[in-house]
């Protein structure tokens, strides 16, 4: 006898037999795209990622390039070409030691020319050994804490005002908008904004002297104590 079958399982009988065929060739699809592949020998291989070249040297990492190195104040000086002789008298101060961090500051150098320009006593004098504190003084009146570049000096409201040396000394300072020169307790700034990792130099075609250090430059020699003879005394 032959066995009838609900409708329902035919159904269910048939849908699960489409279904298989679809695996069965899904299945042949990958197996025959996998064979006909040039170089594919492995999955390893259709995975591995495609490179834009050939030549993988191209693509390599680039060395890492150093920044450039940016001088000190004092590296800065002498790469001016300018500055020999400002220093030399910051060498005979004492004041180019190089562990001593007072933080940047803004130097006004006065130029070769400039130190070339004092009267010879005084220069003579500043240089002596006797006179290092006097120096020193002159020194520091050229210094100016924190940065001032020339953008900023231009950038104040008022063309005349001052602003405060390391040692306290009031700078004046005198613009010209219409130029943009700027002069200084009367020097000219012939060369601005020399960077240096730790400041900035504007050179200077002047010595600035401060009157406590011209005036003992200037005053005369002390005499000299007089002997007194044995008999005198």
């Amino acid at each position: 006898m032959q066995r009838r079958w609900p409708l329902s399982d035919l159904r269910g009988k048939n849908m699960r037999a489409g279904v298989a065929e679809a695996i069965r060739s899904l299945v042949a699809g990958l197996t025959f795209a996998v064979l006909i592949l040039p170089g594919a020998a492995n999955a390893d291989e259709m995975a591995a990622p495609l490179s834009p070249c050939g030549d993988t040297s191209q693509h390599a990492a680039a060395p890492p390039v150093e920044a450039p190195k940016v001088m000190t104040l004092k590296e800065a000086a002498a790469a001016t070409g300018v500055l020999a002789k400002m220093t030399e008298a910051t060498k005979l101060a004492g004041l180019d030691n190089p562990e001593v961090d007072v933080g940047p500051l803004t130097l006004l150098a006065p130029s070769d020319e400039a130190f070339n320009a004092l009267p010879q006593g005084i220069r003579e004098k500043l240089l002596a050994p006797e006179n290092r504190a006097l120096l020193t003084d002159l020194l520091l009146y050229h210094a100016i804490p924190g940065l001032y570049p020339t953008e900023r000096l231009l950038k104040a409201k008022v063309r005349n005002y001052t602003i405060s040396a390391i040692d306290g000394s009031a700078l004046e300072i005198n613009k010209r908008m219409k130029t943009g020169e700027i002069d200084i307790a009367g020097a000219k700034i012939v060369r601005s904004d020399v960077t240096a990792s730790d400041g900035i130099i504007h050179v200077i075609d002047k010595v600035l002297i401060p009157p406590a250090v011209l005036a003992a430059l200037n005053a005369p020699p002390a005499p000299e104590p007089a002997l007194v003879a044995e008999g005198d005394q």
